[in-house]
């Protein structure tokens, strides 16, 4: 996110994360300006992984772990447009003469570096606030004070020739538990791929809930030649149990809006509620209460 050198002329073209002076993120300390106290406690909001929208668009994430030895270790990587990884950052924000100070490397998709060996970027801390880290040319705050672990807002301040000052704002969500990962595609490269591989499950998980449910529908003799009574009250059922997954799922959708995981935090809850209600039906009308083998197997999670 802190990237004031190659990924400038992609910051120019990404006007929407430009801001002017009038809503500046950053601030700029005066010349020989000295660091206010600080520690690493009073920065514990920023732990975590955060997820949202970077350069032009682009999926970016942001992961800070806990502090060990005076240094809070973190990561930056940025997607392309393709989903392959553009840069990426290693961070460290330390503390240093009784203040903070924030030091990183950027490197290429191959590892390659940006910076020389022994060189890197050093931002010295000019204020900290409840919930607020504002470093020279580069700010570190929660999106909501009165939520810190819900949002955070990353900014820095960029070269430019115009008369205003120009900043790269990203705004990131907190990512999902891992617990919350119930599937599979924990192996995929990007936020493209892991998208498409729960839609595939997604897509998968339905034609199976079909399968079950005609099955139901036709009874241990088949299907009749019109439909019965019992066989329209089942696909009403059907019916308001898809209406509810659709609203239910646009719902967690817009809870993750800001952030580029709403995709597969929806699809996920997709996925969840059609494994349940497949459950449903086979337990209901696909199963026998004797010993008798299952119309058809219990159904398990989808894959």
């Amino acid at each position: 996110m802190f990237a004031i050198g190659r990924v400038f002329g992609l910051a120019l073209l990404a006007f929407s994360l430009a801001m002017p002076l009038s809503a500046q993120e950053t601030r700029i300390g005066e010349k020989g300006f000295e660091s206010p106290p600080a520690t690493l406690e009073q920065i514990d909001w920023l732990e975590g992984q955060w997820i949202g929208d970077g350069i032009g668009g682009a999926p970016a994430m942001e992961s800070w772990l806990k502090p060990m030895g005076g240094t809070m270790v973190g990561t930056f990587v940025q997607e392309a447009a393709d989903g392959s990884i553009q840069f990426s950052e290693i961070l460290y924000l330390m503390e240093e003469e009784g203040s903070l100070v924030l030091r990183l490397k950027h490197f290429n998709a191959d590892l390659t570096g940006w910076e020389e060996k022994d060189e890197m970027l050093t931002f010295r801390l000019v204020a900290i606030e409840p919930c607020a880290a504002y470093f020279n040319a580069l700010t570190l705050r929660c999106a909501n004070p009165e939520r810190p672990g819900e949002g955070l807002v990353a900014a820095v301040r960029m070269r430019s020739d115009k008369p205003e000052p120009q900043e790269l704002v990203f705004e990131f969500g907190k990512a999902a538990p891992a617990e919350l990962e119930h599937h599979a595609c924990g192996d995929a490269a990007s936020t493209y791929a892991i998208n498409k591989c729960l839609a595939d499950i997604r897509d998968r998980a339905q034609q199976r809930e079909q399968l079950y449910f005609e099955t139901a529908v036709a009874g241990p003799s088949g299907l009749t030649a019109r439909m019965t009574e019992r066989e329209r009250r089942m696909r009403a059922t059907q019916a308001a149990a898809e209406q509810y997954r659709e609203l239910a799922c646009m719902d967690v959708y817009e809870h993750w809006k800001d952030g580029t995981i709403r995709n597969a935090m929806a699809l996920r809850c997709e996925i969840r509620l059609i494994e349940k209600r497949t459950h449903d039906i086979w337990q209901n009308w696909l199963t026998y209460q004797d010993s008798s083998e299952p119309v058809l197997p219990e159904p398990g999670a989808s894959k």
